[in-house]
């Protein structure tokens, strides 16, 4: 994750891919919730990452705060993803050569570690979407 945060911070790719944009089973976040991903998100309160994330990179409730935030849930998903296909590809050379029994950590490592973070980034954007359009429009009064 070291790499991709190093290269994304030097080549400031745009992220703009039709990849990043909600599709309508995902707007509500039921599928997610039924994935886990509420008890994956408690997992990161109780473990201190929560905290250790809001400590060096606070949530403000600005436009420019939250446009800021929302392209960071795509470099994130990004580099989880990268990685997430990287021991995808090891764990299937794992597979084939020893044994699925072989590779069992490598699979519960990368859904821990990677599958989950993707769904957390994937909740969590359509809301942050949502609540940057209701800032960008004009109050009426």
């Amino acid at each position: 994750m070291f790499w991709i945060t190093v290269a994304e911070s030097q080549l400031h790719p745009s992220l703009h891919s039709a990849y990043f944009n909600n599709h309508a089973f995902e707007k509500s976040g039921k599928i997610y919730a039924a994935l886990g991903v509420h008890w994956f998100r408690w997992l990161l309160v109780i473990s201190g990452w929560e905290k250790l994330s809001q400590k060096n990179n606070p949530v403000r409730k600005t436009l420019p705060a939250l446009q800021q935030f929302e392209r960071a849930t795509r470099v994130s998903e990004f580099g989880h993803s990268v990685i997430a296909i990287i021991i995808f590809a090891l764990t299937v050379f794992v597979c084939i050569k020893y044994s699925v029994k072989e590779a069992f950590w490598l699979i519960l490592f990368n859904v821990l570690l990677n599958i989950y973070p993707i769904l957390v980034q994937r909740y969590n954007r359509p809301r942050l979407r949502r609540l940057v359009q209701k800032l960008q429009q004009p109050s009426v009064v």
